[in-house]
């Protein structure tokens, strides 16, 4: 289930972001939480699986316009990945916003490339 970032969890937020392969030092954890909770056009969305109450995942978004984003940040705790748990979140998040175009990012293409090409399968 998404959910949207609360500032209470920063440190959940943080945690999770750390795994994001582009925001392993301190200084650019705050700087992108920074730009997430005070920037009107960035938005922070927590995952938690159906079967937990802890928060596994974050996407984090850039809103383009009101029907295009750009997802800039998809990080999962390392212990549910393989287990298409990413492509959960996406799928979520479509759902959540079905006329909204997504695009990615320079970092995250990749990964929503294999998103679109699995759902393409099914």
């Amino acid at each position: 289930m998404l959910t949207h970032y609360r500032k209470e969890n920063r440190k959940i937020a943080m945690g999770l972001l750390g795994f994001h392969k582009k925001l392993n030092a301190e200084s650019s954890l705050l700087k992108e939480i920074d730009t997430y909770e005070s920037a009107e056009d960035y938005e922070l969305f927590f995952y938690t699986p159906e079967d937990s109450t802890n928060i596994q995942g974050v996407i984090g978004v850039h809103w383009n316009d009101k029907d295009q984003m750009t997802i800039h940040d998809i990080s999962l705790n390392p212990s549910y990945r393989g287990e298409n748990i990413g492509f959960q979140m996406l799928n979520e998040l479509q759902a959540k916003y079905p006329d909204v175009l997504i695009h990615p990012t320079d970092i995250t293409e990749a990964y929503l490339s294999r998103w679109i090409k699995e759902n393409k399968k099914e």
